[in-house]
């Protein structure tokens, strides 16, 4: 009895945070980070501010929220995979881009949202450092590598977003990145 009174619950808690989610992505598009306020929030959710209160303090921490399950997806798609190439990587970052992009779009070109951008990077980072932390690389090596893959991955996500018309589709952007590492050496894997 008790496990079902937990999964409901916990089935309410999630909907509700997803709720919460999708009202933060749609108001995001209508006007700047720093001007979304609970109140409006909750509104467009349709959740009472104090529910907000019990999953989250402030805005940041939906924000924060979204990104880290965006990073837990690739940690997860990454470990379930026998093929650990930065190729691999690009693809699971693309799939979780493309499932929000109407969010990403925003981070990356809205200036209130410039902080999420360097959390972006150290999420990749942290990224790229689990999957390869039995590297034989000293650590120090590691963190730099890591530091310059993840940089270029996001900064050229961000430049196609701020892109009035993307010349290229996301699925040939993917294919541009993976082309960019191989130029550099064509047997590069991963750290």
């Amino acid at each position: 009895m008790e496990i079902t009174t937990k999964r409901k619950t916990d089935r309410r808690i999630e909907k509700t945070k997803q709720s919460l989610q999708a009202a933060f992505v749609s108001l995001i598009q209508k006007k700047t980070y720093d001007s979304i306020t609970i109140s409006e929030l909750t509104e467009v959710a349709n959740i009472d501010r104090r529910t907000f209160y019990l999953h989250y303090s402030c805005i940041d921490d939906v924000a924060k929220e979204m990104q880290a399950i965006a990073r837990n997806m690739i940690l997860t798609k990454m470990q379930e995979c026998n093929d650990c190439r930065i190729g691999t990587f690009i693809d699971c970052i693309t799939e979780v881009i493309d499932n929000k992009q109407d969010f990403y779009r925003v981070i990356f070109t809205e200036p209130s949202c410039a902080h999420f951008i360097s959390d972006s990077v150290d999420s990749l980072k942290y990224c790229i450092l689990e999957i390869n932390k039995n590297s034989s690389l000293d650590q120090t090596r590691k963190e730099y590598y890591a530091e310059f893959i993840a940089n270029g991955i996001i900064g050229t996500y961000a430049y196609w977003f701020r892109q009035d018309k993307a010349s290229v589709s996301l699925t040939a952007l993917t294919s541009l990145l993976k082309e960019s590492i191989s130029i550099f050496d064509p047997k590069f894997t991963f750290l």
